[in-house]
């Protein structure tokens, strides 16, 4: 199991997970940055109503990017159902 640590405002947190460090970073750099940004806007939030709005809009950005990347790939199988059956047709063709 790999771990990190990583700083945000004046807490140290220890992230482990089963992923590389690279990725590891990325999260925490992320989350990082989006507490920052936050209390940036508003410096009366405390760190866990920081945390706590970060972990919301996270959460949302990704159901957003889940719902665009599912109506993609039916985008493809709709194009590449219409172009199969095109060429079955050729195909077929006396």
């Amino acid at each position: 199991m790999n771990s990190i640590e990583l700083q945000i405002g004046a807490q140290r947190f220890i992230l482990k997970g089963e992923d590389e460090e690279p990725h590891l970073h990325e999260v925490g750099e992320m989350v990082r940055r989006k507490v920052e940004a936050l209390k940036k806007k508003n410096p009366a939030l405390n760190l866990q109503r920081a945390s706590m709005l970060a972990a919301l809009d996270l959460a949302s950005q990704l159901i957003k990017g889940k719902k665009k990347a599912l109506d993609y790939r039916a985008e493809v199988v709709a194009r590449t159902t219409t172009l199969l059956d095109r060429v079955e047709g050729e195909i077929t063709k006396p």
